[in-house]
């Protein structure tokens, strides 16, 4: 197994790109880094740096090499730090529609369990955010649950669905579509902005619908945020579609107003993890978290569809 102090030695090498500098920061001399990252080189038997006597440049190895070098010794310090004073670091990564629907909410309750883990939420494709929990650099993802299951690596994480809820069509008031019928054909007349990726959203469509979307080219607008779709069916002729929870206040205060389409497939929230970490404690405690909260969020919004629409 590779020193952890040689990946270190190597990583100010590469970013001061001079042994010198790299032994003045690290407080040792020059030939113990220039030894260090010689042990290094022969254990791997690769070329990481073409030295000159007056430039020091890194090999299609050694640049390769570096941003892995970086995530490991962040994840030493990090492994360290949690040991040491039990706190801990919760990484998640998910889409728009899945984290303003869950995750204010589930974190809020996950702070009454382990109040001492750090929650950090980043935006992602959902590609992207598979790999990087294939790669550990992710606890769990959040995403729309079909998309979790088309997504590589399926078969090395573990999915579970946690809620669903149903999207209603949102529009301004007065908006001319209040009078006209339900038909797609009918409301593609209008222009429309999608949330989320809609590059994964094609399986989910009726049949049918992805056709004539595209006959239509339509939607028009694919906006990262439903809260910029929502803003721009209130300014304009704009149709949206988004999930029922996310538009409660804009219909209780009468800014939007929202039909329900006939045959469009309910929002399958899902959470997914790796097959191992089901067992640790953090990750249990949030699946915990988010059952709780999924399950008082889906009565709220089977009674707001009730009474909204």
């Amino acid at each position: 197994m590779t020193d952890l102090r040689l990946i270190q030695y190597f990583e100010v090498v590469y970013r001061l790109l001079s042994f010198s500098k790299a032994a003045e920061e690290l407080h040792l001399t020059h030939s113990a880094v220039t030894r260090a990252i010689k042990t290094l080189e022969d254990a791997w038997n690769t070329p990481l740096f073409y030295r000159t006597t007056r430039s020091v440049v890194p090999t299609e190895a050694g640049e390769r090499l570096y941003p892995r070098a970086v995530e490991l010794l962040a994840f030493s310090a990090t492994v360290m730090r949690e040991t040491v004073s039990g706190d801990r670091e919760l990484k998640i990564i998910g889409g728009p529609i899945a984290y303003d629907i869950l995750l204010p909410t589930v974190i809020n309750a996950y702070r009454e369990v382990a109040p001492r883990t750090r929650v950090r939420a980043d935006v992602m494709a959902p590609h992207a955010a598979v790999e990087e929990m294939v790669q550990r650099r992710a606890d769990v993802v959040i995403f729309n649950m079909s998309t979790l299951q088309a997504m590589p690596h399926a078969g090395r994480l573990r999915f579970h669905e946690v809620m669903t809820e149903a999207y209603v069509m949102l529009f301004r008031p007065n908006h001319p579509i209040i009078d006209m019928d339900n038909r797609f054909e009918s409301l593609l007349s209008f222009p429309w902005a999608f949330p989320g990726y809609l590059d994964y959203l094609d399986g989910q469509l009726p049949e049918g619908l992805a056709e004539a979307l595209a006959n239509a080219e339509a939607p028009q607008y694919t906006l990262y945020s439903p809260t910029a779709c929502m803003n721009l069916s209130m300014m304009s002729d704009v149709l949206t579609i988004v999930p029922i929870s996310l538009a409660q206040a804009n219909l209780e205060t009468g800014r939007l107003a929202a039909k329900r389409l006939p045959g469009i497939p309910d929002y399958r929230v899902g959470i997914g993890f790796r097959r191992e970490a089901e067992k640790e404690p953090h990750i249990r405690d949030l699946l915990g978290c988010v059952d709780s909260v999924a399950r008082t969020l889906g009565r709220e919004n089977a009674q707001q569809l009730k009474r909204l629409l």
